[in-house]
C-alpha cells in the first residue's frame, strides 16, 4: 500500500521563511536605532504570533502515515490552539500597553503550550503494526513526515523560550533574561543532536 509523502507547500515554507528574516531585519533595525525601540517590541512579538500560527496551520498536515487516528485529530487540535494563540499574540502586539506586552504575550504562548501538552499527553497512542513496518513506502514517508514535524517542533521550541525569556524579563529585569539563554542553548542542541536521524532518514 503507497501512501501520500506529506509535504510542506511552498507558499508555507516560502512564508515562514520571510517571517525570520523579517524578526533579524527588526532586531537589526532596533540594535541600529532605525526604528523606535516600543515598535520594534511591537513588531517583534507580532512575528512570534505569526510564527505560531504558522506552525499551528503546518502541524495537521504533516501527519504520519503510520498513525493517522488518534495522531490526526491530536494535531488538528493543537494546531488550533497555536492558531488562536498566535493571532492573539499577534492582537496582545498590537493593542496591549507597551509595558505589558512581553508579559501578557508570555502568558498566552505558555498557556497555548501547556493546553498543548496536556492534549498530547492524554490522547492514547496507536501502536506500529508488523505490516506497516514492512512496508518500504510507508516507512519512507514516515521519514519524510517525521523530519517535516522535527522541524515545526524546533520552532515551536524556540517560542516556547523566547515566552519563558519574556517571563524572566519582566520578572527580573535583562540578567534574568540573559540566563534563560543558558538553557535554551542545552535544549535546543539536544533536541537537533538527538533528532538528527529523522532528517538523514528523509534525505535516503
Amino acid at each position: 500500500m503507497t501512501h501520500q509523502t506529506p509535504r510542506l507547500s511552498p507558499l508555507s515554507s516560502g512564508f515562514a521563511g520571510l517571517l525570520v528574516a523579517a524578526l533579524i531585519a527588526i532586531v537589526l533595525a532596533a540594535a541600529f536605532d532605525l526604528v523606535d525601540r516600543e515598535l520594534a517590541k511591537r513588531l517583534a512579538c507580532s512575528v512570534f504570533g505569526l510564527m505560531m500560527f504558522v506552525a499551528g496551520n503546518i502541524l495537521p498536515k504533516i501527519i504520519l502515515p503510520i498513525s493517522v487516528g488518534q495522531t490526526g485529530q491530536t494535531d488538528r487540535f493543537v494546531g488550533a490552539i497555536f492558531v488562536l494563540a498566535g493571532l492573539t499574540c499577534v492582537g496582545v502586539a498590537i493593542f496591549a500597553p507597551g509595558d505589558q506586552i512581553l508579559l501578557i504575550e508570555a502568558i498566552v504562548g505558555i498557556s497555548a503550550f501547556v493546553l498543548a501538552g496536556l492534549n498530547w499527553l492524554l490522547t492514547p497512542r496507536r501502536r506500529e503494526s508488523r505490516a506497516d513496518a514492512s512496508d518500504h513506502e510507508t516507512q519512507r514517508a514516515a521519514s519524510r513526515a517525521r523530519a517535516g514535524r522535527m522541524a515545526i517542533l524546533l520552532i515551536l521550541n524556540g517560542l516556547f523560550w523566547t515566552f519563558l525569556i519574556f517571563v524572566a524579563d519582566s520578572l527580573w529585569g535583562d540578567a534574568g533574561a540573559r540566563w534563560m539563554l543558558v538553557p535554551f542553548i542545552i535544549v535546543n542542541s539536544l533536541l537537533a543532536i538527538t533528532q538528527a536521524k529523522h532528517f538523514r532518514d528523509a534525505r535516503g
